[in-house]
């Protein structure tokens, strides 16, 4: 038996265990900014499929999560690979708090459109579902995957 994977590789498949059942991510290439980068596959499963399809490739959104990390610490289990549709490896642009109040509410947005960082006091439907310029703990990633969170509800 060969010693488990501590680095990623684009295409790996990722096993999350959460409170609502089995959740899969997958590495798609490493942000310049914020590190690993994985694609949230849709829904949450009782048990891991046992061929990968289409239906189980859905992407929900893009999050920054330091796979490496987790897999080396025994919270997430490659379980497999498949290939990155072309241009998919990295969010085309994304979104980060800007100002913030003194209560931590975010005032404006930083929107990077893949050639520039604009400071937004409001966002479009569509920059509403940017992928968040933030790295996520695998706490946080928990708690984001259970509670069904999506881009479009940070406002």
């Amino acid at each position: 038996m060969s010693p488990p994977r501590s680095r990623a590789r684009p295409g790996d498949i990722r096993e999350v265990n959460t409170p609502r059942g089995l959740a899969y991510l997958q590495y798609t290439a490493k942000h310049p900014d914020f590190g690993d980068t994985v694609r949230v596959l849709l829904g949450f499963h009782a048990t891991r499929p046992q061929e990968w399809t289409a239906t189980h490739e859905q992407v929900e959104y893009f999050a920054f999560y330091p796979v490496g990390a987790a897999l080396r610490q025994g919270l997430v289990e490659v379980v497999g690979s498949r290939a990155i549709p072309h241009g998919l490896e990295l969010p085309a642009a994304l979104r980060r708090p800007g100002a913030r109040s003194q209560d931590g509410r975010v005032l404006a947005w930083m929107v990077w459109n893949g050639e520039e960082e604009v400071l937004k006091a409001e966002l479009s439907p569509a920059e509403r579902q940017l992928p968040i310029g933030a790295i996520w703990n695998h706490e946080m990633l928990v708690l984001r995957l259970k509670t069904q969170w999506h881009p479009e509800q940070e406002t």
